[in-house]
């Protein structure tokens, strides 16, 4: 029993480092296909070496082994890369070890902008929650340890305005603090379960606005991307989509079963507004209707992909710095009528014991 849960943490954290070199990986892999090395041999070559120096690592790779036994590369690496590199990989390995070559070389070179587009990412939702979390702690600090004190020394129902609404705010946090604490972190809880399984009017109208306008444009722009490798790799705009939801959230497929009833509506023969979910931004809507009319459609949706993932990068960070400038101007009105309600109130005291 100990070893095996010794095992499954070395197996965590190799798929962690390779999850982090994943670039690196895809490079080398590249090159010994283009010297005709098959792909089993190589991901052998890594495991008996792994052997040699860790655990982990040799347990990853034949992992990895087993899974190409049965399946193929996409399928060995699911425990490690995201659905989106799962997409690509899926579609570059159908044309032999040529194009899968081909494919893992340009994976390599974009691994780094999609790893920047999910720290972009990542940053917008960590921060905010971050600033939310210090001001909250400030707020109780205050009102738990502060408040109490002054209160002792004089009748919360002689403070001034701004007093007593920190009394009460305190009074709240004293008797309801934990509750609402609990509350949120359940809210949270149920936010995040929804973000890639919700799916209804409801949620396409709230897809509009933040937060959930954020994992929208995220995960819609990748999409985008994703799409755009498999008709570059030759494959029909149906059968990307098709392919694409093999590896997609519920969320994902119910946008993605939509477009495909848009491409079979004979009034839509050009794919342009079969893409008029609510998936993707409205920018990105109107490229792809404009280059459904060009005369190499498909060219056209390549370049909007291929192009899109530093555009994703300035748009969550442009929605990122809105969110950070909201919670620091919501943070400090709280904090500064904390403040001015707290100097109110010790004036007042300083006033009433004032000897006459």
């Amino acid at each position: 029993m100990l070893n095996s849960w010794i095992d499954a943490i070395l197996l965590r954290s190799a798929r962690n480092a390779l999850r982090a070199r994943r670039g690196e990986f895809y490079y080398d892999l590249a090159s010994s296909l283009t010297d005709k090395v098959p792909l089993f041999s190589t991901l052998k070559d890594y495991e008996a070496r792994a052997r040699r120096r860790n655990r982990g690592d040799a347990l990853m790779y034949l992992e990895m082994l087993h899974a190409t036994e049965v399946g193929s590369l996409s399928d060995a690496l699911i425990p490690i890369v995201s659905p989106t590199e799962l997409i690509l990989l899926d579609a570059i390995q159908r044309g032999g070890d040529a194009e899968l070559a081909k494919g893992l070389f340009f994976l390599s070179e974009t691994v780094e902008k999609i790893d920047m587009m999910q720290a972009a990412a990542r940053k917008a939702v960590a921060y905010p929650l971050v600033l939310m979390a210090v001001f909250s702690m400030m707020l109780a600090g205050f009102a738990l340890f502060a408040v109490p004190i002054v209160a002792e020394l004089f009748d919360p129902a002689l403070w001034p305005f701004m007093g007593r609404i920190l009394y009460s705010v305190s009074q709240y946090i004293l008797h309801y603090g934990l509750y609402t604490f609990l509350g949120f972190v359940a809210v949270m809880g149920a936010f995040t379960y929804s973000l890639p399984r919700w799916q209804g009017p409801t949620r396409r109208y709230l897809d509009r606005y933040m937060p959930y306008a954020m994992y929208r444009v995220y995960t819609g722009s990748m999409l985008v991307v994703s799409l755009s490798v498999l008709l570059k790799s030759g494959v029909s705009l149906r059968s990307a989509i098709e392919r694409a939801m093999k590896y997609s959230s519920p969320w994902m497929r119910w946008h993605l079963r939509e477009i495909l009833r848009g491409l079979s509506d004979q009034s839509a023969a050009k794919f342009g507004t079969a893409f008029r979910t609510g998936l993707l931004t409205q920018v990105i809507e109107d490229r792809i209707e404009d280059a459904a009319k060009r005369r190499d459609p498909v060219t056209a949706f390549v370049k909007i992909g291929v192009g899109s993932i530093d555009k994703i990068v300035r748009t969550v960070e442009a929605a990122s710095s809105k969110v950070n400038t909201i919670m620091l101007v919501i943070g400090g009105l709280i904090l500064g009528g904390m403040m001015l309600g707290f100097m109110q109130t010790t004036m007042e005291i300083q006033t009433a014991i004032k000897p006459v």
